[in-house]
């Protein structure tokens, strides 16, 4: 008999039963045939006691013959055993063999095809069926893996399976329609070097973290090559299984981001860019500039604050599509005068700003001049061109930090100075403009309570007859007697209440005190004296502009036809429609329409054609060299002679001498105002005027 190793394992507690030979069916045969040879030795014996004669029983063929039959039936036994239960072990065997096959190719190759395998049918109670059941329990489970399988097979993700130095080891199917690999043909390569090159160091840095079971984010996000050369964006999350003999590797779960990333970047252009120009916009602006002055504290810094000229001109003119061109004209030429590493942005509506660092800051100056040179070329839109400026201003971080106020903030205030200074034009900030930005920003909260506190009062400057010295009537100017300044300029405060739209209070109050005045002056001298009253763009888009004028002529009792509203060629240029409807509107209630400084806008006579409109008053700049320029004396004449060709009347603004009012009756100009008559007076001398009627100055060249 041969000997054999101990068993090993779960079964090694368990004693193996006593072989004689290495098959099972021969041992049986063994025992059986000898089983049956004993029966046949020690039958006669037995066959004595039941009666047969001793005669017969020891006869060697009766002997024999009780061999031969205890032979065959343990052979005839031995053949029914291996016929049943080798039969039975049979259909085992071929079925364990489909299932191990598909276990090896599965571990293999990863390809879990399905079991072919049926199950045995458990008809006996004995070790054949408990065999039987344990195989179709087998089967049970390998059905119930191959649903977690299936679904590892399909998935959208890749999952791949690594060693600790990043060799791929197995690649779920899914590899083929992410990145278009065959899952064998990258078995044993490298996965990082299929990471962009750019994304390999936080790669690697990840997954040494996992592998070193180091805090780390859920995922990490690279760029990964497609077969055909291509990159897509995919998301990795990695779990460390090298203690899982099942897998005894890294587990790379792979998601294509590519569509997320592409929205991602859509949204934070939309985020951080201006749709119409494709410029960074005031938050994107901001971080690098906030980026700048962290990255280098000490590295000077230079920012150019610009605000286009007349942007509202061109919207209200030629429409908001005109206005867009416009800017992208503009970005454009702007983008021409700046260097790669500048950082232009479009902070607002008209405003862009522009940012310089390091040596550049240095060429801030230069810069601004090549913008200011870039737009003296008109911009052509569609079939016209237009001509557009723009006002810059230049803060420096080291003049910004001697004054302590941000380099945005102090490029703001340059610019409003340049603007107000002329436009078309660069300041460079200084110390002395932010005290001018914190004196208007005194001066505008002094102007919330002027109003409340009666701290205005009107002047009026006559409107005389040129021919004949009569005062046709008085132009109401508005005046701010400041408790602690004194009288505060016009043009000080009138763009402060046009911003936070206290004009509107304000104009109300004018409106309602010159109608009053002009009422008592009818009560008193029996003088129908007319008074013109202006009226702010602001002020004239209000809603309740008709009915304050309603309520206060209702109020004081002044005969419309006496009042006359002053407005500019600005407010004419933008709402057209609604415009001209509130002008109508205006001129239902008998109240006269002005257009001031007539000669200085844009598109001038159209104005008189689609606006009713009934005086126009002649730009004090033509009015100046009427007396001695050729040029302005043939413009005036001709807003003269247009005027009385449309029956219009022509006032002159801004008469200072005899010459001009010699050349202004020459020419036919009814009408005229200025210093050569009177200063703007208080409301007791403007009643005294009026009691006299005639004023010395309008013919006497000498008076």
């Amino acid at each position: 008999m041969r000997s054999h190793a101990p068993a090993t394992g779960p079964a090694a507690t368990r004693r193996l039963p006593f072989r004689i030979t290495r098959r099972v069916f021969w041992d049986l045969a063994v025992y059986m045939v000898g089983l049956g040879l004993g029966v046949g030795v020690i039958f006669p014996p037995f066959a004595v006691l039941l009666g047969v004669p001793d005669r017969y029983a020891d006869r060697s063929s009766f002997q024999a013959a009780c061999l031969v039959a205890g032979f065959l039936v343990g052979a005839v036994n031995y053949a029914l055993c291996r016929a049943v239960v080798g039969g039975r072990l049979a259909v085992l065997t071929e079925r364990l063999r489909a299932v191990a096959g598909t276990i090896a190719r599965g571990s293999r190759g990863g390809d879990w095809s399905p079991v072919t395998s049926a199950r045995i049918e458990v008809d006996s109670d004995d070790q054949l069926g408990t065999t039987a059941t344990a195989f179709n329990d087998l089967l049970d489970a390998l059905e119930a893996g191959e649903h977690f399988r299936s679904l590892v097979r399909n998935a959208s993700d890749v999952i791949t399976v690594v060693d600790p130095a990043g060799t791929i080891t197995y690649q779920t199917p899914s590899v083929g329609w992410v990145l278009g690999h065959r899952p064998a043909s990258l078995d044993g390569t490298d996965f990082v070097a299929l990471v962009h090159d750019e994304d390999r160091p936080a790669f690697r840095a990840h997954l040494s973290g996992v592998l070193e079971n180091r805090p780390q984010p859920p995922s990490v996000v690279c760029r990964v090559r497609h077969r055909d050369g291509s990159w897509r964006w995919a998301e990795t999350v990695a779990g460390n299984l090298l203690s899982d003999p099942a897998v005894a590797g890294v587990v790379l779960t792979t998601r294509d981001v590519s569509d997320r990333r592409q929205l991602e970047e859509r949204l934070r252009t939309q985020a951080y860019h201006d749709p119409l120009t494709g410029l960074p916009n005031r938050t994107l602006f901001m971080e690098r500039l906030r980026t700048a002055e962290r990255e280098g504290e000490q590295a000077p810094r230079a920012v150019l604050f610009l605000d286009l000229d007349d942007l509202k001109a061109v919207n209200d003119g030629l429409g908001h599509d005109s206005g867009d061109a416009l800017l992208q004209a503009v970005t454009a030429r702007l983008g021409a005068c700046v260097e790669e590493g500048d950082v232009l942005a479009r902070l607002s509506g008209d405003e862009f700003a522009v940012l310089l660092s390091g040596a550049r800051a240095a060429e801030a100056g230069a810069v601004a001049e090549r913008v200011l040179e870039s737009l003296r070329e008109p911009v052509r839109l569609l079939d016209r061109y237009v001509h557009t400026g723009i006002s810059i201003g230049i803060a420096t971080s080291a003049t910004c930090a001697a004054s302590g106020i941000g380099l945005l903030r102090a490029a703001d205030v340059a610019m409003y100075v340049a603007k107000s200074t002329g436009k078309g034009r660069c300041e460079v900030f200084q110390p002395a403009h932010h005290a001018a930005e914190l004196d208007r920003e005194r001066l505008r909260a002094d102007l919330h309570r002027a109003l409340d506190e009666q701290q205005f009062t009107l002047a009026f400057q006559p409107i005389v007859e040129l021919g004949t010295g009569r005062i046709d009537g008085f132009e109401a100017l508005l005046r701010w007697h400041h408790p602690q300044r004194g009288m505060v300029p016009p043009a000080d405060f009138v763009p402060l209440a046009e911003e936070n739209a206290l004009i509107v209070p304000i104009g109300r109050w004018v409106l309602q005190e010159a109608c009053g005045q002009a009422a008592r002056w009818q009560a008193e001298h029996c003088a129908r004296l007319k008074v013109n009253v202006n009226v702010s763009a602001r002020q004239f888009q209000h809603p309740t502009l008709v009915r304050d004028i309603t309520e206060v002529l209702a109020a004081t009792g002044l005969d419309p036809h006496l009042l006359t509203l002053e407005i500019t060629e600005t407010l004419l240029v933008q709402d057209t429609s609604q415009t001209a409807e509130k002008l109508r509107e205006i001129k239902a209630l008998g109240v006269r329409i002005a257009l001031d400084d007539f000669g200085t806008g844009y598109s001038s006579l159209s104005y008189l054609r689609r606006f009713p409109i009934d005086v126009l008053k002649v730009d004090k700049s033509f009015i100046d060299g009427v007396a001695d320029n050729p040029e302005d004396r043939t413009v005036t004449g001709a807003v003269v002679q247009l005027g009385r060709t449309l029956a219009l009347t022509v006032v002159a603004e801004g008469i200072e001498s005899a010459e001009q009012v010699s050349t202004l009756v020459q020419l036919g100009c009814p009408l005229g105002q200025g210093y050569r008559f009177s200063r703007p007076v208080s409301a007791t001398e403007a009643s005294r005027l009026v009691g006299e009627r005639l004023l010395v100055g309008a013919l006497s060249p000498t008076g």
